[in-house]
């Protein structure tokens, strides 16, 4: 058999390369299957968080700066405009993450919505559904103390808009749903009464929450012990006994 002289071996790989003169390569076509594409889809979730980070830094920026202009001017005489103006942004970005002026009053609402879920998750297996709702309810309260002033702004304002604290938004409504079906199960386990519809006994204890929410911006008392009488209230009204586990 001949040798395959240089030139044929040449041409033979010149039988794999394009129009374009570039040749065929294993390790490129692997890179345009599985690589690139995995690049590019990773710049494209980069770009994504990027995104979602920048949106959650502007609504924070704007909300921060709306409530100092509640504290300075009150929520009627302050204005969309100066609120993007102090915040750095355009009227545009405010309305694009709160429509309305109210909807700064409900951010707050959603953050506390977010706490009460952390806080029901990351209880230990063995937790009982009572301790849960009381370590959902203090937990609250607490976050509430510690943004006194924040809260007294919304609360103040709220008397501009009388539907606000009837008003059941998105975060009332999933708080609610997560304290009635942490209800539901304590009134299986004999720990709450079952004689009574759970919905009812979830707005006795969110009564309560929001009895000890006004006596927090009242400035009423301390806080624990405020909070230890509230839950002896919630329980002389959702359990059979006033003994029942604290």
């Amino acid at each position: 058999m001949a040798p395959v002289s240089a030139s044929s071996r040449r041409g033979a790989s010149d039988g794999c390369r394009g129009s374009g003169g570039r040749g065929f390569s294993l390790t490129k076509l692997y890179a345009s299957i599985f690589l690139y594409p995995s690049i590019k889809q990773g710049e494209d979730m980069g770009a994504s968080r990027l995104r979602e980070k920048k949106s959650v830094l502007a609504k924070r920026a704007l909300y921060a700066a709306a409530m100092e202009l509640f504290r300075e001017h009150g929520f009627e005489n302050t204005t969309v405009e100066e609120i993007a103006e102090r915040a750095g942004f355009s009227r545009a970005t405010f309305f694009n993450h709160f429509g309305t002026k109210q909807g700064v009053l409900r951010f707050y609402g959603q953050g506390l919505e977010d706490l009460a879920q952390r806080l029901a998750a990351g209880t230990g297996p063995d937790a009982s559904p009572l301790e849960l709702i009381r370590g959902i309810v203090f937990g609250m309260a607490r976050e509430v103390a510690s943004h006194r002033e924040e809260v007294k702004i919304i609360y103040t304002s709220s008397l501009c808009d009388p539907g606000y604290l009837l008003e059941k938004t998105p975060a009332r409504r999933r708080v609610g749903e997560l304290l009635a079906g942490l209800v539901e199960r304590a009134q299986k386990q004999g720990q709450m009464r079952a004689d009574l519809p759970a919905q009812e006994l979830t707005r006795h204890i969110s009564a309560v929450y929001q009895g000890v929410v006004l006596s927090i911006i009242a400035e009423s008392g301390g806080l624990e012990a405020l909070l230890d009488s509230a839950w002896r209230f919630i329980l002389g009204g959702a359990t059979h006994a006033g003994s029942a586990p604290r």
